[in-house]
């Protein structure tokens, strides 16, 4: 933090100030900075703290005050000392739009200027006539044109300059306040479009709606709501700013100023057409967050409810759509979103759903959800509005972006099953390309899978409505499963084989992989065998079992029931339990003091199957497995669908009390177990496996004639 700008603001007011600069600031686009120029910045408007957190940041990367034009009513007290320092001029303030200008000439200091005039809090913007217009309440208000009117007079007044035509420098220089500052700067001024976006609007009260009622006595309604929002933006939110490519007012005026048209005439024939330019630059700039796409798809879907799965998918299939055509999408969207779809709760949905069903802006009837349009679109007043519809707000954000517009309506208007297509052959190429990626980047390793083994593999049979998902095990592959898929396929069953992001390729490529990683991929297996077939049996093999009990949590209607084999509740090798955690300790011990170098990343592995499996184990992997070994034991008392659970007798890597603790642990009313006579732990490949592969089929054939029945 830059003192110099908090001189004179001490304790309890400080506290306040600081938790509003260090807000989540996200910043985008850092080198479309000009380094040299004089800049002016120009940006969308929706809280009071922009006139303070945006200047801030830019001045904390450019280590150059950035003045901002900011109401009367903040220059009192702490904020109005902060903002003095900072560079900023109040509305009312004598000559300022001449000291503008003259800061931009001599590139004393930059600019930043919020060309709609007020804080937008509805955010509701249209353009008419080839004009953005602010609609406040039930006026229309055009956005202004004075900051491309400060940008091309700097710019004409610097060519008039080195161009020795102005007249009476003297009386130019004394009112542009040339002399206070240094000599007019050669470099041409540049106006730098801004994108403020915020990833999470919410309101309601918080702590630092109480500190302020402290210092201030009396709030009047309209501050109050201010302050509920922003203080709710800088504790919860995500604040991007996105810096846009600047903009050439050389360029601009070059053709008119040759001409030798007037500063007046060349101001009135461009600063209409340049601010529209840049409005709309910052428009569609977006950066577009998980709440649009939730309210715009609610908006566009055409009918008055909507199957709750099916409001899932569109939303997936919008962002990913998006993201093939390059929109701004916040960093975050795409975490974990296969979840979404993945029938369990995904925490950004959930969240922005408890608004909806606050709002009375959706209602729930068992599988659908009732959508209230007229209640979405309440616009109410100027100063209500973010507090009594804040997805009315969201709403009209996101409609400002046309790209966005088109292809939320694009997909929203198509049939059902004509989505669930697109879906299936969406996820399907997800899949593939996740592989092939993986494989390009490591086709230079010498241990390198073939393809074959990594390959995700269906395995499909004729009139059947049942799918069998096979997970494989850690450091493995899906090849892993094909024995028993090629059985299983032999009884007309549909098995599909999905791979564990991470595996079939090299051992590398598992080193940064997290359990969540894994448990995505069965996610999105689940996703495609559920968008294909009525029925869905899903068998884990050691850590496949650890994931398939884990996907349990899914609530679909396909899932038919669970077989676990040697699943990897507890293993035997003492190396995890003794030599990992001693290894971890001298890493940590090397990092500290800086000599990575002689950091161990693995240890050997010796596998059953050498041509399927990696011969070594990062720590970081077997720490991931750790972790999913926790979590795994911690929900078996959630699992209650059918359950067949089978264990080698004499399993040197999972200890076959994980068979017993399962059995026992898990709440399903029809479960076993069985115990294979086997010294091996991949018993799915070994050469005699008739009887675990008749357990398999019996518990599969049993229960589909009970659900036939």
């Amino acid at each position: 933090m830059h003192n110099d700008l908090l001189i004179n603001i001490n304790g309890y007011v400080l506290s306040l100030l600081e938790k509003i600069l260090n807000a989540n600031i996200e910043v985008k686009g850092i080198e479309n900075i000009p380094t040299s120029n004089p800049k002016i910045f120009v940006a969308n408007h929706f809280t009071r703290i922009e006139a303070m957190l945006v200047p801030y940041t830019l001045y904390n990367l450019t280590n150059k005050k950035v003045g901002v034009i900011a109401d009367d009513s903040l220059f009192k007290g702490f904020f109005g000392t902060f903002l003095s320092n900072l560079g900023a001029l109040k509305k009312s303030a004598k000559n300022r739009n001449e000291h503008i200008i003259g800061d931009l000439i001599t590139s004393c200091k930059d600019w930043m200027i919020f060309p709609e005039g007020m804080m937008v809090k509805a955010k509701d913007i249209s353009k008419i006539d080839k004009n953005f217009c602010v609609k406040i309440d039930e006026t229309c208000q055009r956005v202004y044109t004075g900051a491309a009117v400060f940008a091309l007079s700097s710019q004409f007044f610097r060519e008039k300059y080195f161009d020795y035509k102005i007249d009476n420098y003297e009386e130019f220089s004394k009112k542009y306040f040339v002399n206070d500052c240094k000599d007019i700067d050669k470099n041409e001024t540049l106006i730098v479009p801004i994108n403020i976006s915020y990833s999470k609007l919410r309101n309601g009260d918080n702590f630092l709606v109480d500190m302020t009622k402290k210092l201030i006595d009396d709030l009047g309604e309209n501050f109050k709501e201010e302050l509920e929002i922003e203080s709710n933006i800088i504790l919860n939110s995500k604040i991007t700013i996105r810096i846009l490519e600047p903009i050439s007012t050389k360029d601009i005026i070059k053709n008119l100023y040759k001409k030798d048209f007037s500063q007046e005439t060349i101001i009135n024939k461009l600063r209409y057409e340049i601010t529209h330019d840049f409005m709309d630059k910052i428009y569609e700039s977006l950066t577009i967050n998980f709440d649009h796409i939730f309210i715009l798809t609610l908006f566009l879907y055409s009918q008055k409810s909507i199957n709750i799965n099916y409001f899932k998918r569109l939303i997936y299939m919008s962002i990913q759509e998006m993201q093939n055509q390059n929109l701004f999408l916040d960093n975050q969207i795409n975490k974990n979103l296969i979840q979404l779809i993945s029938y369990e709760k995904f925490e950004k949905f959930e969240d922005i759903l408890k608004v909806a069903l606050n709002d009375n802006i959706i209602n729930i009837d068992e599988d659908r959800y009732v959508i209230n349009k007229e209640k979405l679109l309440d616009n109410y007043t100027h100063n209500t509005i973010r507090l009594k519809n804040i997805l009315k707000v969201i709403l009209n954000e996101i409609l400002i972006s046309q790209k966005s517009l088109s292809i939320v309506k694009k997909i929203v208007s198509k049939k059902e099953e004509n989505n669930n297509q697109d879906l299936l052959l969406l996820l399907q190429n997800q899949e593939k390309d996740e592989f092939d990626k993986s494989y390009e980047k490591y086709k230079y390793a010498l241990k390198l899978k073939p393809k074959d083994i990594g390959n995700a593999k269906y395995f499909e049979a004729k009139d059947s409505n049942t799918c069998v998902i096979a997970i494989h095990g850690f450091s493995s592959a899906p090849k892993e499963m094909e024995k028993l898929a090629l059985f299983l396929n032999s009884k007309n069953l549909n098995v599909y084989t999905p791979r564990l992001d991470g595996h079939g390729t090299v051992a590398e490529d598992l080193k940064n992989k997290t359990w969540q990683d894994w448990y995505n991929s069965i996610s999105r297996a689940i996703s495609i065998a559920s968008l294909k077939y009525e029925k869905v049996f899903i068998i884990g093999f050691s850590t496949g079992g650890l994931l398939a009990l884990l996907s349990t949590k899914k609530c679909y209607k396909e899932f038919s029931g669970l077989v676990c084999i040697n699943a990897a509740l507890h293993l035997n090798d003492m190396r995890i339990k003794t030599l990992l955690p001693a290894i971890s300790f001298w890493n940590d011990i090397l990092k500290a003091f800086n000599e990575e170098k002689y950091q161990k990343e693995y240890v050997d592995n010796y596998p059953q199957n050498p041509d399927i499996n990696y011969d070594k184990h990062y720590i970081d992997s077997i720490e991931q497995l750790e972790l999913l070994m926790k979590k795994t034991r911690k929900n078996l008392e959630k699992v209650q669908k059918p359950i067949l659970i089978l264990q080698a007798k004499d399993d040197p890597v999972v200890n076959p009390t994980s068979a017993y603790e399962i059995f026992e642990k898990v709440n399903s009313t029809n479960k076993s177990i069985k115990i294979i006579d086997s010294a091996n732990h991949v018993i799915v490949t070994q050469e005699d496996t008739k009887e675990l592969f008749d357990f398999i089929y019996d518990f599969i054939k049993r229960l589909n004639l009970k659900k036939s029945n």
